[in-house]
């Protein structure tokens, strides 16, 4: 089990920046963008499926929690820009 927490643990920074690209990159809104930002992160997960041996890309809780991480994501970066207004 500590050795998948590892590997999840270590996508999260892969989330961060597939919404990032996405935010720069798409101008679709709401589940269109995180479908985007949802769909470069699945591709990522076919790595992380080759090192734990699982099949990620084929199961609805990893998707779910997928799509729970990036709103959690967003979520914060719009809090900071609301604090930061000049931040980059």
């Amino acid at each position: 089990m500590g050795g998948f927490l590892q590997a999840t643990l270590k996508i999260v920074p892969f989330v961060v920046e597939a919404v990032q690209w996405v935010e720069r990159f798409v101008r679709r809104k709401g589940v269109e963008k995180q479908n985007a930002a949802l769909k470069m992160i699945l591709s990522m997960l076919t790595v992380a499926e080759n090192v734990t041996e699982s099949d990620l890309l084929n199961d609805s809780e990893v998707e779910s929690a997928t799509r729970k991480v990036i709103d959690a994501v967003v979520a914060l970066e719009n809090i900071i820009k609301a604090k930061h207004p000049n931040a980059a």
